[in-house]
């Protein structure tokens, strides 16, 4: 392993090395551009002044550039005649695979398929390069025409913001005769701002309308001029005018004239909406009839028609309730024509996944009066697949070894015929785990396990309609599972059921929602313990000094109540400014609270509160580099008649996606550290000078805590290609709520659970591969409060060699997805 490190050592810096003189390859007059700065913005902000960069520079690491190195290097091996060539080949071929198919149109598809995609992979590598040149970057040779272009773009960009009297500069700087360090003097003036708004618009309707949402106006008095603001609100009177029935209005009548010719830095904006070019008006449409089909057309057969609350639902054969569909239209006869109507149809049907898609199309109605104008609406949903079977195989990676993982779902859709969904699951796999006893170092947990769901498309209460939280996208969802856990220290199996209620709330119909609500009023959860190993029983006996720790894993009933609520504006990739809030609300035991006996053979109950709220923060820095951070905190405590919270709603530290420098599950609590009994060789138990059992540290003991308080900050960029790094900072720990006398400073107080922050750093390496990030993190520790006197302080700790190996200063955290 060691000689691995060394090896991966040798290369970044042979890298490092080929990239220390970046000028090598320049011919006699050209020169390296390796910095565009920019100075002087005080309202601009700088990330967006880098896109009109007409070059961009290669980049430096520590004064070499191992980018370009990367990219000469690949050129070494870069042929474009023998890639030409190649393409001709593969053409030819096609040709003649083509021609030996004949008539066969099947498989002629498919010979063209094949060869043109080996064909667009060679035109790449012949327009791009090889892999190599690909991560790599390409020399950016200094072209002062070029910074020219850049300056003009800078000041087009200005003044679109309203700056029309800035000025733009460059100064050019030549260190080593070759690097060109360029400096962007940008003296951006005062802006002009917004003075005044007048209005001229002929028409009189839609005058009213325009007016009577001003207070609503994206242009508001003051504010800096911006030409995407006037975009903006070009549309909004757009999509508020095609909202009022206004089918044929299009953004073309919309105009801004803007009088700058003031004293002073002021715009005087005029808002003009022209006239059709026929009649002296824009005409209002309003729905005639809605026709709703679902399936696929069978040229010369009729459909039957069934009428329903004023829609006609047209189908073969009427598979969907009625009742369903009708709280998923918004558009009705007798309405104005409204795009907003439209796009929440088409959503509210899309969120069913009982469709393949949908749209919805409008036929102008002929009518023999001038001033009646009618459409006809007809939705087109087309069914999905009724069964939808989905399997994952895959492999995790923890505590240094590999764990393979199965799962396979079967969806069945509209399996009653109300737009209902019937989940199935079947899942299992093995994973590395440190032993919680002192058997084994790392042990392989078994895990299989099966669950059924049953989604409805709406609140399912008694004593009301289906029509509650109609839109807000509503799902009632039961569902039932088992799981079985084996591992040498226990054998659990755990029986699941419970019932959710979902909805959903969005910012604008066509963007995916924002918040999520989940109330989960009913949960019960028994867990039968079929085998526990005396010796891990005594263990946990011995570390908590009591038995509340091992009393956490006996058989068990849980009834509990939760809420979830979700809010989030970024996207899969996280790249968006965006903010994520989640908190978790969650209560046990209450059954007893009312008079229910729950009390069901042996199996312990439990009381108990949990709240959990997770906050998140992502701020993109421009040229693929974002800024994340995140608070996770929450606290859990037993109520009522009950000292023992359930082992699974502990808090816990450490791990892939909490303060990654520890293992999971493996810090706190607060500044108190679990001890075990050291051994010599022989594994033979010491003995002090004392006649007591000497202890040492025990860095595998888990540590459920009562109150957890974690953070992390994380700086990302590209390195090339689809491979990305990271640079954070992780802090947290857990504590106990009350003081227990056996476990000396692990309880939370105010006074000093600031100095019981432990702190972890490192780097990360990310495959974004589209579909899934796979994640390599390393992490080392800084400071652990669980060290004695100068002892916290671990940073020195740190060696390179260790990084694939077991040891208590740094891990290696391999993981899917973003870390948060």
């Amino acid at each position: 392993m060691k000689s691995r490190v060394y090896i991966y050592a040798l290369a970044f810096t042979i890298l490092l090395i080929m990239g220390c003189v970046p000028t090598r390859y320049l011919g006699e007059n050209e020169q390296l551009l390796v910095s565009i700065k920019p100075e002087g913005l005080d309202l601009v902000d700088a990330t967006a002044i880098q896109p009109l960069y007409r070059q961009d520079p290669n980049r430096l690491v520590f004064g070499s550039a191992p980018y370009l190195a990367l990219y000469n290097f690949g050129k070494k091996f870069y042929d474009p005649p023998k890639i030409q060539q190649k393409i001709q080949e593969q053409e030819a071929k096609r040709e003649e695979k083509i021609a030996e198919a004949g008539t066969d149109t099947t498989k002629i598809v498919k010979i063209r398929n094949r060869f043109d995609n080996r064909i667009e992979r060679l035109e790449t590598k012949l327009k791009e390069g090889n892999f190599l040149m690909q991560i790599g970057e390409p020399p950016a040779i200094y072209d002062s025409v070029q910074m020219q272009r850049t300056v003009e773009q800078i000041d087009i960009y200005l003044n679109s913001k309203g700056f029309f009297n800035s000025e733009t500069s460059y100064t050019k700087e030549v260190k080593n005769d070759k690097l060109v360090y360029i400096t962007v003097n940008i003296d951006e003036h005062s802006p002009y701002r917004y003075s005044e708004f007048t209005y001229t618009i002929p028409d009189t309707a839609i005058r009213r309308h325009v007016l009577s949402s001003s207070n609503r106006s994206l242009l508001q008095l003051g504010e800096i001029y911006d030409e995407n603001t006037l975009s903006a609100e070009r549309d909004r009177i757009y999509n508020l005018l095609r909202n009022r029935g206004y089918y044929d209005f299009a953004r073309a009548y919309i105009e801004f004239l803007v009088d700058t010719t003031q004293v002073g830095n002021l715009a005087q904006v005029n808002t003009i909406i022209q006239n059709p070019e026929q009649g002296d008006r824009h005409k209002v449409y309003t729905i005639k009839n809605v026709y709703f089909k679902s399936d696929v057309d069978r040229f010369g057969i009729p459909r039957d028609t069934i009428k329903y609350n004023g829609i006609n639902y047209m189908a073969y054969k009427h598979r969907y309730a009625k009742d369903i569909l009708d709280q998923k239209i918004d558009i009705a006869s007798g309405q104005p024509y409204s795009q907003l109507k439209t796009t929440i149809t088409q959503r509210n049907l899309s969120s069913l996944d009982v469709f393949q898609f949908n749209n919805v199309l409008y036929n102008k109605v002929l009518s023999p009066y001038d001033s009646v104008y009618q459409l006809n609406a007809f939705i087109n949903a087309v069914p999905a697949k009724k069964f939808q079977e989905t399997t994952e195989l895959g492999v995790n990676f923890t505590e240094r070894r590999p764990g393979p993982f199965t799962s396979i779902r079967l969806r069945v859709r509209n399996i009653f015929g109300g737009a209902e969904n019937l989940d199935i699951g079947l899942y299992g796999g093995l994973e590395g785990q440190i032993a919680l006893s002192e058997t084994a170092e790392t042990v392989m947990i078994k895990e299989y396990g099966g669950n059924v769901s049953l989604t409805f498309p709406v609140i399912l209460v008694p004593f009301t309609n289906k029509s509650l939280l109609s839109n807000f996208n509503p799902r009632t969802r039961f569902y039932t599972g088992i799981t079985s856990e084996d591992r040498t220290e226990y054998k659990r199996l755990s029986y699941q059921l419970g019932l959710d209620y979902i909805w959903q709330q969005y910012r604008s119909p066509s963007q995916p929602p924002v918040m999520q609500y989940i109330f989960s009023p009913v949960n019960f959860n028994i867990i039968n313990v079929s085998r526990l190993d005396p010796t891990f029983l005594a263990y946990l006996e011995n570390f908590s000094n009591s038995r509340s720790l091992a009393e956490s894993f006996e058989s068990a009933l849980l009834s509990f109540m939760s809420f979830n609520f979700i809010f989030n504006t970024n996207d899969f990739a996280q790249t968006r400014n965006a903010r994520y809030f989640r908190t978790q609300a969650e209560i046990g035991g209450l059954s007893q609270q009312l008079g229910l006996n729950m009390n069901v053979g042996d199996l312990r109950t439990f009381q108990y509160a949990r709240l959990n709220p997770d906050y998140r923060r992502y701020i993109p820095l421009g040229g693929k580099r974002l800024f994340a951070y995140r608070l996770n905190t929450g606290v859990a405590k037993p109520l009522f008649n009950s000292d023992v919270l359930p082992y699974d709603k502990h808090f816990f530290a450490g791990g892939a996606s909490s303060v990654r420098a520890w293992q999971s599950r493996r810090l706190g609590l607060g500044s108190f550290f679990a001890t075990t009994p050291a051994k010599d060789e022989n594994g033979n138990p010491l003995i002090g000078d004392d006649g007591e059992p000497v202890l040492v540290r025990n860095f595998n003991a888990e540590q459920p805590g009562e109150v957890l308080l974690e953070g992390s900050a994380e700086y990302r960029f590209n390195m090339f290609s689809f491979i990305n790094g990271a640079v954070f900072v992780d802090a947290g720990n857990v504590w106990l709520l009350d003081k227990d006398a056996s476990k000396p400073g692990a309880n939370f107080e105010f006074n000093r659970f600031y100095k019981e922050i432990a702190v972890g750093t490192g780097f990360g390496v990310r495959f974004d591969l589209s579909v899934v990030v796979l994640r390599f993190d390393i992490a080392t520790k800084v400071y652990d409060p669980a060290g004695i006197g100068s002892d916290k302080f671990v940073f020195d700790n740190f060696k390179f060699s260790q990084i694939f190996t077991r040891n208590n200063q740094t891990s290696l955290n391999i993981g899917i997805g973003y870390p948060f």
